[in-house]
C-alpha cells in the first residue's frame, strides 16, 4: 500500500499533476465535492478499501468525449495510488491496476447539473424556502467543505457562499423546531425509569442526545452531518461531557443530571446568540412528577416570536428535511426530499 494521504491532498495532486495537463485551454472549473468522508475532512486509511482515491469533480459546460480522453490519457498512478477503479459503474468501486484504459473517478458535468443532482436546484438560480428546507444537512455540508483547484470567475465559491449558512430567520426557524423536537420527549426518559424501563430510558437518552448534539451544532453554525460522522463533529467541550455522562451511566437521577446540564448549556447558548428573547436558561419540573426537565418549549416560543417573515412565522414546527425523514434512501435522492418536504407546508 502507497503511503496514505487525506482525500482533499490526494486530490489536489490529482488535479495539478495528472488532470491539469490534458485540459489544455479547456474552459472548466475544478474541485473535491460532494459525498464521501474525504470531503469532510474524516477519512483515515481505513477509508480506502473502498470508493476512495484519486477523486475530482470537473465542471465543463460541453464535456464533449473529455471522459474518454482522460480514461485513455491519464496516468496509471498518482502519488503511488491508482486513478483505475473497478468493477466498472458498480456501486462500491475498489481501486485496481489496469495495463488499458483508466476507468477513473472524475465526476464531468456541468455545475449547474451537478447542483441540481446533489442539492435538487442550482444556487445561481436563487435560494428559496423550499431550497433551504428540503436540502438535507448532509449535502449542504458537502457542498460547502471540500475544496477547489480551480475556479474561473468564482462561480463555485459564490455558489458555497451562498449556501454557508441559513438566512436569519430560516436559521431562527431550524432552531425553533430543533427545540420542539427535544421538548416532545424531554420527559420521556424520567417517565421510562419510574416504569423500571431501563431498556427504554437508555434509547431515549441516546435519542435526546443526538437531538441535542445536532441542536449544538446548529447553534455554532455548522451544518451537522449524518449519523456517522455527527458526534465527530461536535467539539470536545462541556456538552459533549455532559452528553457522555447521560449515556454512560446506570444510575437514573445522575442520568437525569447529565441530560439536563447539557441542555442548560444549550440554553445558555441560544440566549447568547441573541436571535430571540432570552429565557431563563435553568431546568424546571415537568408539571408535578418531580422529574427535571429544560423547559424546551419556551425556546421554540421565543424563537417563532422574533422571526420577521410571517409566512415563516405561520409554518408548523416540523422543519427542515433532517427534522422530518430519518430514511437515507430518502434524504439522498433530492426528488424525494423536496417532494416530502413540500408536503409538509401550508
Amino acid at each position: 500500500m502507497p503511503e496514505f494521504l487525506p482525500g482533499l491532498t490526494l486530490a489536489r495532486h490529482f488535479y495539478f499533476e495528472a488532470v491539469r495537463p490534458l485540459l489544455g485551454d479547456l474552459p472548466h472549473a475544478a474541485a473535491r465535492l460532494g459525498p464521501g468522508s474525504d470531503v469532510l475532512g474524516y477519512d483515515t486509511e481505513r477509508s480506502t478499501d473502498h470508493d476512495w482515491g484519486p477523486r475530482l469533480e470537473l465542471f465543463v459546460d460541453n464535456p464533449g468525449d473529455l471522459h474518454q480522453l482522460l480514461a485513455r490519457r491519464l496516468p496509471k498512478h498518482v502519488r503511488g495510488w491508482p486513478t483505475h477503479f473497478e468493477p466498472p459503474g458498480a456501486r462500491v468501486r475498489s481501486m485496481a491496476h489496469t495495463d488499458g484504459d483508466v476507468d477513473h473517478y472524475v465526476r464531468i458535468q456541468p455545475f449547474p447539473t451537478w447542483c441540481r443532482d446533489l442539492l435538487g436546484f442550482d444556487p445561481a438560480d436563487g435560494i428559496g424556502l423550499l431550497d433551504w428546507l428540503a436540502t438535507p444537512w448532509q449535502r449542504l455540508a458537502e457542498f460547502t467543505r471540500g475544496d477547489i483547484f480551480h475556479d474561473p470567475g468564482n462561480v463555485l465559491t459564490a455558489a458555497r457562499e451562498g449556501l454557508a449558512w441559513y438566512p436569519p430567520d430560516i436559521w431562527r426557524y431550524i432552531l425553533a423546531c430543533q427545540w420542539a423536537r427535544i421538548s416532545q420527549e424531554e420527559a420521556f426518559p424520567a417517565r421510562a425509569a419510574e416504569n423500571g424501563d431501563d431498556l427504554g430510558t437508555r434509547m431515549l437518552t441516546a435519542r435526546l442526545c443526538r437531538e441535542v448534539a445536532r441542536l449544538h451544532l446548529l447553534q455554532e453554525r455548522t451544518w451537522p452531518p449524518y449519523a456517522k460522522w455527527l458526534t465527530h463533529t461536535l467539539p470536545a467541550d462541556l456538552t459533549a461531557a455532559a452528553l457522555r455522562a447521560a449515556l454512560y451511566t446506570t444510575d437514573e437521577h445522575d442520568r437525569e443530571n447529565a441530560l439536563c446540564a447539557a441542555l442548560e448549556i444549550a440554553a445558555l447558548r441560544q440566549n447568547d446568540l441573541g436571535l430571540s428573547a432570552e429565557q431563563p436558561p435553568a431546568r424546571r419540573p415537568f408539571f408535578d412528577r418531580g422529574y427535571a426537565v429544560i423547559g424546551a418549549a419556551r425556546f421554540t416560543d421565543a424563537l417563532r416570536d422574533a422571526i420577521t417573515d410571517p409566512t415563516l412565522r405561520a409554518l408548523p414546527t416540523t422543519g427542515c428535511a433532517d427534522q422530518i425523514i430519518d430514511s437515507t434512501d430518502v434524504l439522498t435522492d433530492p426528488r424525494l426530499t423536496r417532494a416530502l418536504t413540500a408536503a409538509t407546508l401550508p
